[in-house]
Formats: C-alpha cells, structure tokens, sequence
C-alpha cells in the first residue's frame, strides 16, 4: 500500500508547476487504447496516473500461487525484484515516448514506494493459494 500523502505534500511545497507537456505525458502513459492497449506480456500489469500536476503514480500487479506462509514470503520477495525491473522498462518506455513526441527529456525521481499481497483464492482441501501482489510507486516529475 503506497502511503505517500499527497496534500501534506502540497501544503508543504511550494508548489511549482514543472516546464511539462501535459498531452504528450498523456499519450505515453496511456494504455488504455490504441496501439499501447495491446501488452506485449500477459503475467502482469503495469498502470500509470497523474496525481498532482508533478506527481506521477505507476501501478503494479500481477497473480501469484503458493502453498505455505513460508512460500508466500519467497514468492513476495521474488515478485518484489521483478516488479522493479518491469517498472523501470515501462517507465524508461514513457520516457523514451514523451522524448519522441517532444524532443524533451522526462525527469522522474521516486518519492514514494509500497507493495502488498492479498490472497484471493484457496480452498480447505487444497494447499494452492492465489494472490494479487501489487506495488504503487509515486515519481516526482521534475
């Protein structure tokens, strides 16, 4: 669970608008629709989201099994490296994109981070647990 506070954040900065084309930002983190809309890989899922005019929100998830407590603890600490490198080709992905449609550079620096499991599916008889494991990591846009 991400736990950054976004209006303690703005009450606290002076808050100043970034030099930022919002429409082109908006192209690339959108996958909602077009040719962006079609994942390349199905095992997980990667979202993003403007927060504040300078705060950019990436959202993590994906499906996980296991059979024991000590197995949940191993799959969170693999899916754990395995979002951060999928997260860092998806953002260097954005900021290749906002580059292309700009010629401008798009500077992020992490602010915030917080990843979950939460377990979705088991059965008495069976020892196979399903779980959502998600990450939510705040970007300052600067």
């Amino acid at each position: 669970m991400c736990t950054f506070d976004f209006s303690q954040y703005l009450i606290a900065r002076e808050h100043i608008m970034p030099d930022l084309d919002y429409n082109a930002l908006g192209q690339a983190i959108d996958t909602t629709w077009g040719k962006s809309s079609s994942p390349i890989i199905n095992s997980f899922s990667v979202k993003m989201s403007l927060v504040a005019p300078d705060m950019l929100r990436v959202s993590y998830q994906t499906i996980v099994n296991f059979a024991s407590e000590r197995q949940m603890l191993q799959v969170k600490m693999k899916e754990q490296q395995s979002s951060d490198s999928n997260i860092k080709s998806v953002v260097d992905a954005v900021k290749n994109s906002y580059k292309d449609l700009t010629s401008k550079s798009l500077k992020l620096k992490e602010v915030s981070t917080g990843d979950s499991v939460e377990i979705i599916g088991m059965a008495v008889h069976n020892p196979k647990k399903t779980a959502i494991y998600r990450k939510n990591v705040v970007f300052e846009i600067g």
